[in-house]
């Protein structure tokens, strides 16, 4: 089940622990077809120690030639099974790209649970001065988690928020790049 949220795994996982051959297969199949939930289904499943064997081996072949959606998610569960960071990397690639904005979002909400680099915040920050509203959005609550910022959704900063939905006007664009430069400053100073 696929929520606005997010897939709702749990069905999955109960499957997991009671056939897994099976789960292994769809999953195996889905990814061969290019299915983001598939590939992201591999990361729910190793943050719960499910994950079957051959499942990196898998998604690193599937990585080469995925594009937008498909591409951030096989990233998203490389990460979750390798805990490695640079998996950041092509994520930040579908940010920057001129992929639809629903795709940008994407990326946006994948980059804010990695580690902070400089690299990350600087993206971020060009994100927060994106065309898309909700490109926007979701880069600006990534640089609000790296900033330690108690309360993580930019909802909860009026101010911030006021500038971030605005038009598209030049007065706008210049109060964005004003949110973008506060959150990227704060987030590297928290980097340190």
């Amino acid at each position: 089940m696929v929520w606005h949220e997010g897939p709702d795994f749990t069905r999955l996982l109960d499957l997991a622990t009671t056939t897994p051959a099976e789960v292994a297969r769809m999953l195996t199949a889905g990814v061969g077809a290019g299915d983001d939930v598939a590939a992201l289904s591999f990361a729910a499943l190793a943050d719960e120690g499910l994950a079957p064997e051959g499942a990196e081996a898998l998604l690193r072949t599937a990585l080469p030639t995925a594009t937008g959606t498909f591409l951030v998610r096989v990233a998203q569960a490389l990460h979750a099974l390798t805990g490695d960071e640079s998996w950041a990397t092509p994520i930040a690639s579908v940010l920057t790209s001129q992929a639809f904005w629903g795709v940008r979002i994407d990326a946006a909400l994948a980059l804010g649970a990695f580690a902070p680099t400089p690299e990350l915040i600087e993206l971020l920050g060009q994100g927060v001065c994106d065309a898309d509203y909700l490109v926007r959005y979701h880069s600006a609550n990534a640089l609000l988690r790296y900033a330690g910022r108690a309360k993580k959704d930019l909802y909860d900063y009026p101010t911030l928020f006021d500038k971030i939905a605005g038009e598209t006007t030049k007065t706008y664009r210049a109060k964005r790049r004003e949110v973008a430069d506060q959150l990227t400053k704060e987030a590297l100073h928290r980097l340190g």
